[in-house]
């Protein structure tokens, strides 16, 4: 075939030739023109398409074309297809919703400021928001975010699992990072920036290697009774005379010690103490020793808030005897100079954790992914250990589900075999 000829058009599946077809070719680089939608759309393919087909609107209200592979060689799934995005700019049109698609870069920064609405509106919290944009740069760097976020299909992420473990992530944390994408993707589809709904990822099975992970970010009993046997040595009045502290550095070691075991007898998320205020923690009427603590619903990732009973009220106590800031609205974690310790300000929280990590000889805390939230994972393990009765109850009073505490933290040990082994026999016997 000469390179000035213009192919006939034939449907493939039929064997038959087509007769609506337009043998004139712009400069014979546009084949097979045809004109569909009452003249609106024009379909047609290139001498560089290998026969896939496209299409051509013009949108007069943007003054420009409207123009989109069909990603199909077949004439009638073209048509069928060009129909549908004609009838797709026409409701987005009628909704004043965007034609052209962004840029990746361009299209994040609006997901962002729709989320920060939702910020506004009191349905996530702002930590939250701090997430998803620290997720979707790693969306941005895995992709050209100056392309089209039309131009990526549905297995542009096929990947993006493999990427992030060079770099180190944790398939949980690919996980969570993947969900975040698709979230935006949904969003992005239905406010026409994009023409699919999600992004198809490799399934990641979190039972096995990420199980295992949580349970080495665990403490052990050992090490978390050197940990409490330290602080207590650490925040006595002769250390701290020993140390030469002043009143201000004096009141941090106490602040970080009571932080570390209401962590652990609560078992709430960092971000849900850094907004506890006194009014929030009450003495349990039936049992002295426990603590009645109400968790703002803006302050749970979650979003969920409801009053529980949880142990080690005689830290709390201990820790409003020495604190300079116990009005009912105070925050229960503030420093001696006023300041509240929160997501954007725990340097000192966290160096106060390293410091007691080196004191107690847990040199490998780091590989171990060991950090403070770890005491959450603690009492919540040790809770199941020791035979937690309803664990619906369980679940509500840790601002989660129970598919989830079973899903991470019923670890198969020999300790907890052994026990139910003696269960059974007991019942034999």
């Amino acid at each position: 075939m000469n390179n000035g000829q213009v192919i006939k058009l034939a449907d493939w599946r039929n064997e038959k030739e087509l007769t609506n077809q337009q043998h004139n070719s712009d400069k014979g680089f546009y084949l097979n023109k045809e004109k569909i939608c009452d003249g609106e759309v024009t379909i047609f393919q290139t001498r560089k398409s290998g026969g896939i087909w496209h299409m051509r609107m013009y949108v007069a209200d943007a003054e420009k074309y409207f123009q989109k592979s069909l990603r199909t060689r077949n004439y009638r799934s073209a048509k069928e297809k060009a129909q549908v995005e004609h009838a797709k700019i026409l409701v987005n049109q009628n909704e004043g919703k965007a034609i052209f698609s962004p840029t990746l870069y361009k299209a994040v920064e609006l997901y962002i400021a729709h989320r920060q609405k939702d910020v506004d509106r009191g349905e996530i919290v702002k930590d939250r928001l701090g997430t998803i944009k620290s997720q979707l740069k790693h969306l941005k760097n895995f992709l050209n975010a100056e392309s089209r976020l039309d131009t990526f299909t549905a297995k542009a992420l096929s990947d993006y699992q493999m990427y992030r473990r060079k770099v180190g992530a944790k398939d949980v944390t690919i996980a969570n990072e993947q969900a975040t994408i698709n979230n935006f993707c949904l969003w992005a589809f239905d406010e026409g920036l994009h023409n699919t709904r999600r992004f198809q990822f490799p399934t990641i099975s979190l039972r096995g290697t990420d199980k295992n992970a949580i349970r080495r970010a665990t403490f052990t009993d050992d090490e978390y009774k050197a940990c409490y046997k330290d602080l207590q040595t650490y925040c006595s009045a002769k250390q701290i005379k020993a140390d030469k502290c002043d009143d201000a550095d004096a009141f941090e070691r106490h602040l970080f010690r009571s932080f570390f075991l209401i962590m652990a007898n609560t078992m709430m998320r960092n971000g849900e103490l850094y907004g506890l205020t006194w009014e929030n923690v009450e003495q349990y009427e039936e049992d002295k020793k426990f603590a009645l603590i109400s968790v703002w619903a803006d302050t749970s990732k979650t979003r969920k808030g409801a009053p529980f009973v949880a142990r080690g009220y005689e830290h709390f106590e201990r820790l409003k005897r020495l604190s300079r800031h116990t009005k009912k609205t105070d925050y229960v974690f503030t420093d001696w100079n006023g300041k509240r310790w929160h997501a954007k300000n725990r340097r000192r929280l966290d160096n106060q954790f390293h410091a007691l990590m080196s004191r107690v000889g847990i040199t490998d805390y780091m590989e171990r992914n060991l950090k403070i939230y770890s005491l959450r994972h603690y009492g919540i393990t040790k809770r199941i250990e020791n035979g937690v009765t309803n664990m619906l109850q369980f679940a509500s009073d840790n601002r989660t589900s129970a598919k989830q505490i079973e899903n991470t933290y019923f670890h198969s040990t020999i300790k907890q075999s052994y026990k139910n082994a003696k269960l059974m026999n007991k019942k034999k016997e």
